[in-house]
């Protein structure tokens, strides 16, 4: 976040001085009231633009991602989806376990394996799937949408 900060503000100091070579070359039909009118809009712009990116930023955000555990009152063997992560992020079940996929994101997800062994396909939000593992061995999935993001797991079936 503070590399797109510093990059705003970047783009910011280079249109503001773009503009000022600009008023050096005006039309001698335009004033440079208008100009100055101009250069003080696309100043605000970037600003309003700048300071909405700090403020959307809160460092006290209650976001669970990263986090393992899953969240309360969840079933046994429930992996929820939210903040762009699966929760729990790995989990150890026994031959026959039947998982259910939970989606409490406001976006859609889904899990999907590595190895095409299962595809719970579009989950909006609110949803719930299944998938019973019959087959020991370590199973990793993936948000087909948000795989680039992280969001990804596994499955361990004794």
């Amino acid at each position: 976040m503070r590399a797109l900060v510093a990059t705003l503000a970047t783009m910011s100091l280079w249109a503001a001085a773009s503009i000022g070579k600009i008023t050096t070359s005006i039309n001698n039909n335009k004033t440079k009231e208008q100009h100055m009118r101009r250069k003080l809009a696309i100043f605000s712009v970037t600003m309003s633009v700048v300071l909405a990116g700090i403020l959307g930023c809160k460092s006290d955000s209650a976001s669970s991602y990263g986090t393992s555990n899953p969240p309360p009152n969840t079933h046994p063997n429930t992996v929820v989806m939210g903040s762009m992560s699966f929760n729990p992020s790995s989990m150890t079940v026994t031959r026959g376990t039947t998982v259910t996929w939970r989606n409490d994101d406001g976006g859609a997800h889904t899990s999907t394996s590595d190895s095409t062994s299962w595809d719970t396909g579009n989950m909006p939000s609110g949803t719930t799937r299944t998938t019973t593992f019959n087959t020991v061995g370590t199973f990793k999935y993936h948000c087909t949408y948000h795989r680039s993001m992280g969001m990804v797991g596994t499955i361990i079936v004794q």
